[in-house]
């Protein structure tokens, strides 16, 4: 191995890529790819193992689709680039793909599924989402978006990276685990309770490494600072503050008259939802060891002293509002042991199918690495673009290893691979989805959820009016608040009685009616549900001056939906993870997805309703041209000429097309990446 050529290489990966990848930046990424590659030539040869052969151009095109953007080609795409006789169109496909929108939205899916992305979780959770689309949007280095989320406090209205801790918020021993196992490939949960069985780490040092966020709160300052002067406003105002001009007087006034607690509850539900909707520290707060501990290295109650698990140790004479932002720095620190190479393993299986450390979450000094060299390598690359996952996936893509025929061998759990070439595997539940949207539709990459982005955009101006309002404005929107509570608490009541009236009508037989009277009863149902979203202090505050923004006609791509999907839906049946633990989609197989496939309303869009695909197939002219588009559609190449012979007849009926469109839809030739 030149290293000379190695180091060469990543210097000038660092100063010459850009968001556009030039000339002399193309050489570069291929000589760094071309390292990769060497590493692992030599990995094979030192073991006997001969490598896999080149992929051709159709399976090279929909596998860099679906593995880059997420989705297969269209017709128009795959037969422009199959008709291109450039020697270097893989390469220039590539870089198109990697600088496209398809990219972001396959990108938005990886961190949405490993950080357990739910867009519905209050407020902070559509913030959370919006905050992380944009991270991806704009190409955020991996240490800088990590350390924003760790680091993190405000409000959620301000600073929306707070959502990394309000999406366990309540629940910071968990979010302690899951930071560890995410960033630093560590499971450490097992010490939440007892000495880890397998490992290491002790109960005392999982506290101790807890103690670096022990004392963070939710509470938020500023709206109970607010609270209260209202209240004192509201107080004075009724004149029973007169004459008390120190504040001790004031306060004494306020306990005696018996007034604050009535004013406190009629305000506080201008505030209700600021009480989560924040971090920030508490310095009265601390990390104890728990009541039943019961080793010798500390006693129950016992306070904690922060303490990192490896590598530096910070833990000297951190100021109690420091703490959070020194954990931050130490998990994403170049000189962690394992923040880089955790990042550049989970790139690697993403790409190839598998990491170079398996489990890619449960990493240990005994762990037996097959390619240390290559490891070490990619954090040397990963260091030198100063952490820019899209360069650094860029240089994955562009290596031989990527164009190679993939690996049908099943891999062994938590054993060592040799890597000939990506791992075959079953498309995810997103890449499916979305193909199946650009048979449907086309490509869908340029068209955004912007009502998620317009919901977050809406309640930070209408957070921001709450905060600069006067008194008097504060108590008129009270009042408004108070009035819309009585419409709800009246629809509800009034839907109450319309069942009532529907179950004596059914009774009597009078079935129409009851259905009359059940309708009405979901129609109070529905108004009280929008009163109660008006009636939040945020809605309330922007005086719904906006009318919501309306959803977008065509269908979103799986990123641009909230997050998770719900249970029963397509996504969810074919493996999109529930958001509930990190990375925890899968993509196997099941009856529900085989009936789906062959009777599902979705396969039947396709062959049978006016999407793009079946509008295409009406307007072919002859059986030969249906085929094509069938094959260029849903595999992404041109039948063989046994295939034309064989398949050709069965283009002419129309039941007899769509039945060879499921057929091949059903096929382990779409499902899977070859």
């Amino acid at each position: 191995m030149n290293r000379l050529l190695t180091f060469t290489g990543i210097y000038y990966l660092v100063i010459t890529i850009g968001f556009s990848v030039e000339p002399l930046a193309q050489q570069t990424i291929r000589n760094t790819s071309n390292q990769v590659d060497l590493l692992i030539a030599a990995h094979l040869e030192e073991k006997k193992i001969e490598a896999n052969s080149i992929i051709d151009d159709a399976a090279f095109l929909r596998r860099a689709y679906i593995n880059i953007a997420g989705r297969i080609p269209t017709a128009e795409e795959a037969g422009s680039f199959i008709n291109d006789g450039s020697q270097d169109k893989r390469r220039k496909l590539i870089d198109t793909l990697i600088d496209s929108e398809g990219y972001k939205s396959r990108m938005f899916n990886f961190w949405a599924d490993l950080l357990r992305v739910q867009t519905n979780l209050d407020k902070h959770g559509l913030g959370w989402h919006v905050w992380i689309h944009k991270a991806v949007d704009q190409n955020m280095p991996y240490d800088d978006f990590v350390h924003a989320m760790l680091s993190s406090t405000g409000m959620v209205s301000d600073n929306a990276a707070v959502g990394y801790y309000l999406r366990d918020r309540e629940m910071l021993l968990d979010n302690v685990s899951n930071t560890t196992e995410v960033f630093l490939g560590t499971q450490i949960g097992c010490a939440q309770c007892h000495d880890h069985p397998f490992d290491d780490w002790t109960q005392k040092q999982y506290f101790e490494l807890a103690a670096f966020i022990g004392n963070t709160t939710y509470k938020n300052d500023a709206a109970q600072h607010l609270l209260r002067n209202l209240v004192e406003y509201s107080f004075e105002k009724n004149g029973n503050l007169k004459g008390k001009q120190d504040e001790k007087s004031r306060k004494l006034a306020m306990r005696k008259k018996g007034a604050a607690a009535k004013y406190y509850k009629d305000y506080r539900s201008l505030f209700k939802d600021f009480g989560k909707v924040a971090v920030s520290e508490d310095p009265k707060k601390t990390l104890r060891l728990p009541k039943d501990y019961q080793y010798n290295d500390g006693k129950p109650g016992d306070i904690l002293i922060p303490k990192t698990l490896f590598g530096e140790d910070i833990s000297d004479d951190i100021p109690l509002d420091q703490r959070r932002e020194a954990f931050a720095r130490w998990v994403t620190s170049s000189e962690n042991p394992l923040f880089t190479k955790v990042i550049v393993n989970r790139l690697w299986a993403e790409v190839f199918g598998r990491g170079i450390v398996d489990p890619l979450d449960d990493w240990s000094d005994t762990k037996r690495i097959s390619h240390p060299e290559l490891l070490d390598y990619l954090c040397e690359i990963m260091r030198a673009t100063q952490y820019d996952i899209k360069q650094f996936m860029r240089v994955l893509y562009h290596t031989r290893l990527f164009e190679t025929s993939t690996c049908v061998e099943e891999a062994k759990m938590g054993g060592e691979h040799d890597f000939r070439g990506p791992v075959l595997r079953r498309m995810s539940a997103e890449e499916i989805h979305d193909s199946f949207l650009t048979l449907e539709f086309g490509d869908q990459d340029q068209y955004k959820n912007e009502a998620l982005a317009y919901r977050w955009d809406s309640y930070v101006q209408s957070v921001n009016k709450l905060f600069s309002m006067t008194m008097p404005e504060l108590i008129k929107l009270n009042q408004e608040t108070d009035a819309l509570e009585e419409r709800i608490y009246a629809a509800r009541a009034e839907a109450t009685k319309l069942r009532i009236k529907a179950s004596q009508a059914r009774a009597e037989g009078n079935t129409e009616r009851a259905k009359e009277l059940e309708q009405e009863a979901r129609n109070k149902v529905n108004d009280s549900k929008k009163l109660n979203q008006q009636s939040s202090s945020m809605m309330a505050a922007s005086m719904m001056q906006n009318k919501m923004h309306t959803k977008p006609k065509r269908n979103m791509r799986a990123s641009e939906q909230n997050s998770p999907s719900r249970p029963g839906t397509f996504l969810r049946q074919f493996g999109s993870s529930d958001r509930m633990t990190p990375d925890a989609s899968h993509n196997l197989a099941s009856t529900p997805q085989a009936l789906t496939l062959l009777n599902g309303r979705e396969v039947a869009k396709l062959t049978d309703g006016k999407g793009q695909l079946a509008a295409s197939l009406r307007e072919a002219d002859s059986a030969s041209q249906r085929l094509n588009i069938l094959f260029l559609s849903i595999y992404g190449c041109m039948p063989t000429e046994a295939e034309r012979q064989q398949l050709e007849p069965l283009t002419t009926n129309t039941n007899q097309l769509a039945t060879l469109a499921r057929a091949m839809l059903n096929s382990k030739r779409f499902l899977f990446v070859q």
